[in-house]
């Protein structure tokens, strides 16, 4: 009992002295008003570092740390305009943004297409064009950027693309069904006819139809091999189908075969006249060992025949009188056309001339005659033998 008692007051006193020891040194609380001397003794009795805070302050070395770690103050801006001015001061130029798509709105309605072409930089500033309708719109001003340059020339083109109102009117009456009763001809059949009557075998290709886009409407041009760097049609002006578009192309091609002689008045093809003692089959046929021609025949017939056989088109003879007091007598030529004859400089050009000939007829065949002279020449050169023969 009593060795536990002992042991007791051993544990007891073991504590008291432990906590004694580690008991961290009472802080004098600000209600007893101590003196600051005390706090400090206190602190640096217990190992912390005390700093008195005036004499931090006042060293020169602290001051010079301090000043370089505060933040910058804010330098106040100054407005050059002195808000008591009362004018203001514009900035740049008045911008709008419904000029391009009303302009292009504009050239839609009419089947128009615009294209615009800006240049420059931002330094000197941009500058351009814009097309329409086959008519170019420019201005000697610069802008500052691209979107305002195009909104200016759209505004610029606004006027003259509503004048173009009237002619592309006219147009839009041409695209309007017709009525009942105003039959239309078959303009793509008669152009077609014709390539097959001057060239039967189909050596050459037939009509080229060239179809553009307008907007909502269509366009189309046609090449012949007769001209075949001279298209018919027009790109611009618009149809409502392409249909339509190819029929007014193909109308156009075969206006200009009337007007140069090559089918009859009402489009029709010329027939082409028998030569005496000659059946409706070609004078010129094809056999095994070369071209065989009728004796008989008339060289006009035979440059006919022949010319298309070579791949190149039936030449044209042209003949004027010589002179009023002599209307009977003839001068003239034969032309061929077509991309073929640039091979062959012989075919270019005024070919086998004539000069003095009694009658139109009989220049037209001492014509024909040379011309089947430099025929059988370029056959011959493709290894092509001609032989007479009876009819």
């Amino acid at each position: 009992m009593e060795h536990n008692l002992a042991a007791k007051d051993s544990h007891e006193s073991f504590q008291s002295a432990h906590s004694q020891q580690m008991e961290p040194p009472a802080f004098p609380s600000a209600s007893n008003q101590l003196d600051t001397n005390l706090h400090t003794a206190a602190l640096q009795a217990a190992g912390l570092p005390v700093y008195d805070i005036e004499a931090f302050l006042n060293d020169p070395r602290n001051q010079e740390v301090l000043n370089s770690k505060s933040p910058p103050q804010k330098k106040q801006k100054t407005n050059q305009h002195s808000s008591s001015s009362s004018v203001p001061e514009q900035l740049g130029t008045p911008k709008t943004s419904h000029n391009v798509p009303a302009f292009h709105h504009l050239c839609q309605e009419r089947a128009l297409v615009a294209e615009f072409d800006i240049d420059g930089d931002g330094i000197q500033g941009f500058g351009g064009t814009v097309t329409v309708g086959g008519q170019t719109i420019t201005s000697d001003q610069l802008w500052r950027t691209k979107k305002e340059a195009k909104e200016c020339l759209a505004e610029l083109g606004i006027p003259i693309v509503r004048e173009m109102e009237a002619v592309h009117k006219d147009k839009r009456e041409q695209m309007a069904p017709k009525e009942k009763g105003e039959p239309d001809k078959n303009w793509v059949g008669m152009l077609l006819e014709y390539h097959n009557a001057i060239d039967p075998t189909h050596v050459l290709p037939g009509p080229i139809y060239t179809e553009y886009a307008l907007g909502p409407s269509f366009a189309c041009t046609v090449t012949i091999p007769s001209q075949p760097s001279h298209p018919f049609g027009s790109q611009t002006t618009p149809f409502s189908t392409k249909k339509s578009a190819r029929s007014n192309a193909a109308k156009d091609a075969v206006h200009h075969l009337i007007s140069a002689g090559d089918l009859n008045p009402d489009g029709s093809c010329k027939s082409r006249k028998k030569a005496k003692g000659v059946g409706a089959s070609p004078v010129v046929k094809v056999d095994a060992h070369g071209l065989e021609v009728q004796k008989n025949a008339t060289y006009a017939n035979r440059v006919a025949d022949l010319a298309p056989l070579l791949s190149f088109m039936v030449p044209v003879y042209r003949f004027e009188p010589v002179s009023a007091a002599a209307p009977n007598m003839f001068s003239g030529a034969a032309y061929f056309t077509g991309d073929a004859v640039e091979a062959h400089p012989k075919l270019k050009g005024a070919v086998a001339e004539v000069r003095n000939v009694f009658g139109k007829k009989n220049a037209k065949e001492e014509c024909a005659r040379g011309v089947w002279d430099l025929l059988k020449e370029v056959a011959r050169g493709r290894g092509v033998e001609v032989e007479e023969v009876e009819g």
